[in-house]
């Protein structure tokens, strides 16, 4: 993923200063450790809530989620002196911190629908924590860009193009990321054949699902720029996402086939080098296959983040 930028922004703008940097990592540090500690103490405080989080693990699923949306706020309250100092939009920093705050509620809540998918708690792999980390790259990017203060604009940055560009970056990764999650568990639960899953799986299921996550927030991305040009190139990129996604889909059921009559480390063998032999053929058979398998980077727009 590479920032991009448009003719006439001046570098000046986009990068903070030293002193600033250290500022927001401080106050972002400080956010995290506080709103852990919070998070311990309202769910020890509360007997149905620490049965639920199970607060004693600092790492269970639910306590994530806890720890998450007491940390947006928290972070938020320590960056604003630093946005006041800077003439930020305040207002608007604090609109961005609810919006994200509701979407971290309202993946709680999808998450409890779809923890079936994952594996059960005596099963292997849930202690490697695969649904965890996966709450975590879903909810990650807004809490980065709270934790780094990314959502007061401030200077040049304040302006209304200014914010809609932080709100693309941020549509396009948790698009992204959620799209690769979403490979990653379809694979794993990928039950023809059975013996197939591994094709599926790894690193199938996350390329092909992080491609069509990207497709649709680049999708999403042109819907909300303001820019023509980006507008454009977000279009050209999506429908590439979009197409690329599906032949790598396309070939990772191909060869998941094979666990018919394979078994699964056999199917593990051919599947994981196949998704970039793909890639390999592509590029050697543009004319037709080339149209279809793109190597693009993810683009966002420069200095949205911080």
């Amino acid at each position: 993923m590479t920032p991009t930028t448009r003719p006439g922004e001046a570098a000046a703008d986009e990068s903070p200063t030293p002193r600033g940097k250290a500022a927001h990592i401080v106050a972002g540090v400080a956010a995290g450790g506080a709103s852990v500690v919070l998070a311990l103490l309202l769910t020890s405080s509360s007997p149905e809530l620490f049965a639920v989080t199970r607060a004693e693990d600092p790492a269970s699923e639910a306590f994530i989620f806890v720890w998450a949306l007491i940390a947006l706020p928290v972070a938020g309250l320590l960056h604003t002196p630093q946005a006041l100092i800077r003439r930020a939009r305040i207002g608007a920093g604090w609109a961005l911190i609810a919006g994200y705050w509701l979407y971290i509620a309202l993946m709680a809540a999808l998450a409890w629908q779809v923890q079936g998918f994952f594996p059960a708690h005596d099963a292997p792999g849930k202690n490697g924590g695969l649904f965890g980390a996966a709450i975590l790259l879903v909810i990650g990017t807004p809490l980065f860009a709270v934790g780094s203060g990314a959502v007061f604009r401030g200077g040049r940055e304040g302006t209304t193009p200014r914010l809609r560009e932080h709100v693309t970056a941020v549509t396009i990764l948790c698009c992204t990321l959620t799209g690769l999650v979403a490979g990653l568990t379809f694979g794993y639960n990928f039950a023809l054949p059975r013996n197939g899953f591994p094709a599926m799986f790894l690193p199938g299921g996350a390329l092909w699902g992080l491609l069509a996550g990207a497709a649709v927030g680049m999708r999403a991305g042109a819907l909300l720029t303001s820019s023509a040009n980006s507008r454009r190139r977000m279009t050209d990129d999506a429908k590439s996402f979009a197409r690329t996604s599906t032949a790598m889909l396309a070939c990772c059921l191909c060869v998941s086939q094979l666990g018919w009559f394979l078994p699964p480390w056999a199917v593990m063998a051919v599947g994981v080098p196949a998704p970039f032999v793909l890639f390999v053929v592509g590029a050697r058979d543009e004319e037709r296959l080339g149209r279809w398998v793109q190597l693009r980077q993810i683009e966002l727009p420069r200095g949205a983040l911080y």
